[in-house]
């Protein structure tokens, strides 16, 4: 079993830290379980540079493509699970992060990823997690991945030795709700990955899937990658039990898109 860790931050501090906390809770359940920590810092990526080719055509034609972008899909391919990890900068994920997410950025066309258990990992100074979690979130739900949970992390009050203090300084009481999250997390992490269980998707991503599904409309290219996958007429990605209101939203939903959709084909 192998997890994919894309590791956002340009330094291997408190965002490494605590993947790595992660990784022994993990090796408690499945003692074999293989970590591939993916350094964005260390790789060669280049600038998206917003031709659209991608969406438009296929991936394949990207002008970038003398990089590290695809060596890198590959291993996340190849991993049972993902985990993504970001501290915060300046209210948004790293510069590294972003531009990884932007060159992928097809992935919210054309679900490669789909299926697939992730974590979400964001740890600040401060403030601002809540809103890098959100967008990874997104990013996450987009690509058509399971969220399984995130862990959001105040540093300076979780890691004892932790240089500068900043504003918070440590709390044990913190540090010990946090590891109990931890341990949490990485308990369902491994149920998910073991049982391959469909999660049942929220009302957010039922709402994404049938924006996504819109593209279908635009673009030849992204039509029939979803008829090949069989999720043109479908409540999402993959069969799963809804209660009646996810059933009763996603139904509004997707005839919301085809009125909209058709219209768009008839101009």
């Amino acid at each position: 079993m192998k997890i994919a860790v894309i590791m956002g931050s340009p330094r291997k501090k408190d965002s490494y830290q605590i993947c790595r906390q992660i990784e022994m809770q993990l090796k408690q359940f499945e003692p074999n379980i293989e970590m591939d920590y993916i350094f964005l810092s260390e790789h060669h990526i280049l600038d998206c540079k917003g031709c659209c080719v991608c969406f438009q055509k296929s991936e394949t034609l990207c002008p970038c493509k003398d990089d590290d972008l695809n060596l890198i899909k590959q291993r996340l391919i190849c991993a049972d699970g993902m985990i993504i990890a970001s501290p915060v900068y300046a209210y948004q994920v790293t510069a590294q992060l972003k531009r990884f997410i932007d060159r992928m950025s097809y992935l919210f066309h054309r679900q490669q990823l789909c299926g697939k258990p992730a974590l979400i990992v964001v740890t600040t100074d401060g403030g601002g997690s809540k809103q890098v979690y959100q967008y990874l979130r997104m990013t996450v739900s987009g690509w058509g991945m399971k969220e399984v949970g995130d862990i959001q992390i105040i540093s300076p009050r979780y890691f004892e030795e932790r240089l500068p203090k900043g504003a918070y300084g440590y709390h044990l009481g913190y540090h010990n709700k946090k590891q109990k999250q931890l341990a949490l997390l990485s308990k369902e992490f491994i149920r998910c990955l073991s049982a391959g269980e469909e999660r049942v998707p929220s009302f957010y991503d039922i709402f994404m899937f049938h924006c996504l599904r819109s593209k279908t409309y635009t673009s030849v290219v992204d039509r029939s990658f979803w008829k090949e996958k069989g999720w043109l007429e479908v409540s999402y990605f993959y069969p799963v039990k809804m209660n009646i209101a996810k059933r009763g939203f996603g139904g509004v939903m997707r005839c919301l898109i085809n009125i909209v959709g058709k219209r768009y084909i008839e101009k």
